[in-house]
């Protein structure tokens, strides 16, 4: 909490020194389900950045919200009063070799990290509430690093030191690299989870002038322990991965990797040794592309095979045995003359159903097919999810974009799923009218948030367990940007 309130201070004493101002101011009614129009109760909404230079190769940069309105979803007695800082830093830039940066509510915490996730930057934001410290350098005898401290005061004082160094050798012939991570959560000395990998890659193809011809052939290897509290006293706590990247023959390329995760493995920085628990497992993945010569179509196939016991925290036993998980995948794509693109592939994958106490099959069938011009774009899908099985979902999607004058633009969506005994659809559209800038007009029916990631392939929706349809509702809203 200090490191927030030292950010803020230093926010808004450097904003005296403002070179930059803006934002927008929004105004927001709309027709709700129940028919009520709240044309006389809008929602108000505004937003302030402030960019500053105080002082010589500094930068500092707040982002402030407010929202009013005296009915929070329709309920008269629940009116909303919301002044928020949504982000801000202050940042120092030695143009040759040195960044540091101090933050609050800004997700800073991306770096490159090899072949497997240590580090998970989103789990870091607290859910948009953390601030840090983060300072990069570059050129030292051509080494490059990342350390930064992030603070999740919101969540009971936890937080977290990630640090990384990287060195390429021999023209980037050769790449080396460290990473280690500290979540702690301060209630004592000994209750941090600690990790510590490292990792190198060879361009083979750059080193023996011989395989040149198959590309560049990178190989990268990675291993990686950790340190948990109440960890056995002989753990199993290393993971490592190798891979092969860039083999090329003729129009081929291939490529394909191999990894072991120890069972006693575990990083709290991390959904993927964590929550998700990726762990106490071992396997491999294949991948080929053919590029057709001359033509814009290309096609791909993978496959992986991963070893692990039915309950991931436990060793394997006969109480506990080891299950095989596999994944196929065909993809076949065009990009034909006048701007058409399409897309078809299959994903077949097979293994432990708990639900069922047995192996089970989930094959999926996907098409797509897309149109662009200069005054619109059209893509239309299909999905076939778990095919042959009670939990057959047929998805079909389609989006729209138009410009349907200079300052009029058309944007639609829709999702119709259809399951064994039922089916559900979701809509967005929306019209943008810009003759009058800085401002912009809107008007909008249904609810974005159904079909925004990748129309049928947004399982918040076409997956089983959805249930709502199209959200009857009309949003009227002027934005004014200045």
């Amino acid at each position: 909490m200090k490191t927030c309130l030292i950010i803020i201070f230093l926010l808004l004493c450097s904003s005296v020194f403002a070179i930059g101002l803006g934002g927008y101011y929004e105004i927001q009614t709309r027709v709700a389900e129940d028919g009520s129009w709240q044309l006389f109760e809008p929602s108000h909404r505004f937003e302030l950045r402030l960019n500053a230079s105080p002082w010589k190769d500094t930068e500092a940069f707040a982002k402030f919200f407010a929202e009013l309105s005296r009915l929070q979803d329709n309920d008269v007695e629940r009116p909303l009063h919301e002044y928020t800082l949504l982000e801000g830093h202050l940042k120092y830039r030695w143009p040759s070799h040195f960044e540091a940066i101090a933050f609050t509510r800004e997700n800073r915490y991306w770096f490159p990290q090899g072949l497997f996730e240590i580090v998970n930057a989103d789990q870091l934001t607290d859910g948009g509430n953390s601030q840090g410290i983060r300072t990069d350098f570059w050129g030292f005898y051509n080494i490059s690093g990342t350390a930064y401290y992030s603070d999740w005061s919101g969540s009971g004082g936890e937080d977290a030191l990630v640090s990384r160094l990287y060195r390429p050798f021999w023209g980037d012939r050769i790449r080396a690299g460290i990473i280690a991570c500290r979540k702690d959560w301060g209630t004592s000395t000994s209750d941090y989870n600690g990790v510590v990998s490292g990792d190198i890659g060879l361009s083979l193809g750059r080193v023996i002038p011989l395989l040149e011809r198959f590309g560049s052939i990178d190989l990268t290897g990675q291993m990686a322990s950790s340190r948990i509290p109440d960890q056995p006293e002989d753990p199993d706590n290393i993971i490592w991965a190798a891979e092969l990247r860039q083999l090329k023959a003729g129009p081929f390329e291939l490529q394909a990797s191999y990894h072991d995760y120890g069972p006693d493995f575990r990083s709290y920085l991390s959904h993927r040794f964590d929550s998700d628990q990726k762990f106490n497992e071992e396997g491999y993945y294949l991948r080929g592309v053919y590029f057709f010569p001359t033509k814009a179509v290309n096609l791909s196939a993978q496959y992986s095979e991963t070893y692990a016991p039915q309950n991931r925290a436990d060793y394997i036993s006969e109480s506990n045995p080891e299950r095989i998980y596999r994944e196929a995948y065909g993809e076949f794509y065009v990009e034909w003359v006048h701007d058409i693109k399409s897309r078809i592939s299959y994903k077949y994958y097979r293994g432990w159903d708990p639900g069922y106490g047995e192996d089970r099959s989930y094959p999926t069938l996907f098409g797509e097919i897309s149109l662009e011009s200069r005054l619109a774009k059209v893509r239309a899908q299909v999905r076939i999810k778990d095919i042959d099985t009670p939990y057959r979902i047929i998805a079909t999607g389609a989006e729209l974009n138009v410009n349907l004058a200079d300052d009029l633009k058309l944007y639609a969506r829709a999702i119709n799923v259809a399951e064994k005994y039922e089916s559900r659809q979701t809509a967005f559209i929306q019209l943008r009218y810009e003759r009058f800038q800085p401002a912009e007009l809107f008007l909008e029916f249904g609810n974005s948030g159904d079909s925004d990631n990748d129309l049928t392939n947004d399982d918040d929706f076409v997956n089983e367990t959805a249930s709502h349809g199209v959200l009857k509702q009309v949003k009227l809203f002027v934005k004014v940007y200045f």
